[in-house]
């Protein structure tokens, strides 16, 4: 038989039940974490290079590992034929880490306008050229623009590099002139840097001899033992597999270091 339950019994439940308070509810607190404070990045930049050499309108900096002095020289106006150039300013470096090579290690600086005076059927060409490859164009092959004018040819160029100085832009490369099909040496070779100031009033001419450990001293023998004539015949094959070699050639390979030459004549400033 079920039993029943009281209605008192009843009651007491309902009474308990209502009476039971729930436990609180704990939520896990929240840690925040303080904020973290980035410092901006330090921003290293190289001292300014402080000019150490100073001849008329040009001035830069000499590193004493490439050459320990100087000569600064006003040099005046020649009307020779084959050497005609206005007055110009000329530093020559004494000390310079090659001697005895074909041409001394030479900075000139040229007035423009005198110099187009003198030869306005070549310096305004030249001019024209190296603004172009300053601009962006691409080598057209042949010889590359080159100042002062000599009384040979430019044989070949290697290396080359579009390269800012400090008062304008310009080219640097490799070359050689030569009045015959000449052997690419270590006598002749000289790097060169071609510029023109923004203001368009003066161009940079850098002449500094440089060698390679690959060539010969000299230019007395034909490579390869071959004939003058077989070799002369065949000199556009060799000085574009010359020019190849060459721009294969690290900058430190050089002797000196063309990165170090590219320093110097970047460190030029004019008025």
């Amino acid at each position: 038989m079920k039993r029943l339950l009281t209605p008192l019994l009843v009651l007491a439940m309902i009474t308990l039940a209502c009476s039971i308070t729930p436990a609180p509810t704990t939520e896990t607190p929240v840690t925040t974490e303080p904020p973290v404070i980035t410092e901006p990045p330090t921003v290293v930049t190289e001292p300014p290079v402080v000019p150490n050499l100073t001849c008329n309108e040009l001035s830069l900096y000499l590193d004493p590992a490439l050459a320990s002095g100087y000569t600064c020289e006003t040099i005046p106006e020649s009307t020779f034929e084959m050497e005609m150039h206005p007055q110009h300013t000329k530093v020559t470096l004494t000390g310079y880490v090659l001697a005895d090579k074909f041409f001394s290690p030479q900075i000139l600086v040229f007035p423009v306008q005198a110099y187009s005076n003198l030869l306005p059927a070549r310096v305004p060409t030249v001019v024209a050229e190296l603004q172009n490859l300053v601009g962006g164009a691409t080598p057209a092959g042949g010889g590359l623009p080159f100042l002062p004018t000599f009384n040979a040819a430019q044989v070949f160029n290697a290396q080359y590099l579009p390269l800012p100085f400090a008062s304008g832009d310009g080219i640097r490369y490799l070359t050689l002139f030569a009045q015959y099909s000449a052997p690419v040496n270590n006598h002749d070779l000289f790097y060169t840097y071609q510029g023109l100031s923004s203001d368009g009033l003066y161009w940079i001419s850098a002449i500094l001899p440089v060698t390679h450990p690959s060539l010969p001293a000299n230019a007395d023998n034909p490579p390869g033992g071959v004939t003058w004539e077989e070799f002369s015949n065949n000199y556009t094959v060799y000085a574009t597999n010359m020019t190849n070699q060459l721009n294969a050639q690290t900058a430190d390979s050089y002797t000196p270091n063309l990165m170090a030459l590219d320093a110097l004549v970047g460190s030029i400033a004019l008025p």
